[in-house]
């Protein structure tokens, strides 16, 4: 099982040009993680997506309802914010500030690596450069290597 972040996962329900590698990447997950905080992502993405032009008008509703025919599946796992994921929070935000240089992560790419932390994950897919670089300080192990 592994962390998916919002820029991975999206790659599964709209389609871009590098997805293949991502939905291959997916059928050798048993079990893939992410947090609620994806479910309000994708929805913002899907949209954005649709209104500049690269999706049809439509597959927003279309991919946002089979990632949550997904979810129900069980295929993907949920992570809430709860007291455990904000102290992993707070533990993400000290690691990344008080390194030297610091490493300004985002609200949002804490979150997502504090959900990766409660739900034991060891890997982290994603794209984003930022989340990235905290992830590897944090010792994860990163998709795309």
């Amino acid at each position: 099982m592994s962390y998916w972040d919002t820029s991975a996962l999206a790659k599964l329900y709209l389609p871009e040009p590098d997805s293949a590698d991502f939905v291959q990447k997916a059928a050798s997950d048993v079990l893939m993680a992410t947090a609620r905080l994806t479910l309000y992502e994708m929805r913002r993405v899907a949209f954005r997506k649709e209104i500049e032009g690269f999706i049809p008008v439509g597959t927003a509703e279309t991919a946002l309802s089979q990632l949550e025919q997904d979810i129900v599946a069980g295929q993907i796992r949920l992570i809430e914010m709860d007291a455990q994921a904000e102290a992993e929070f707070n533990g993400v935000i000290a690691a990344c500030y008080r390194r030297n240089p610091p490493l300004p992560i985002r609200t949002f790419d804490a979150l997502h690596l504090a959900s990766a932390r409660v739900s034991a994950q060891t890997e982290l897919v994603g794209t984003d450069k930022r989340l990235r670089d905290a992830a590897k300080l944090l010792g994860f192990s990163l998709f795309p290597a």
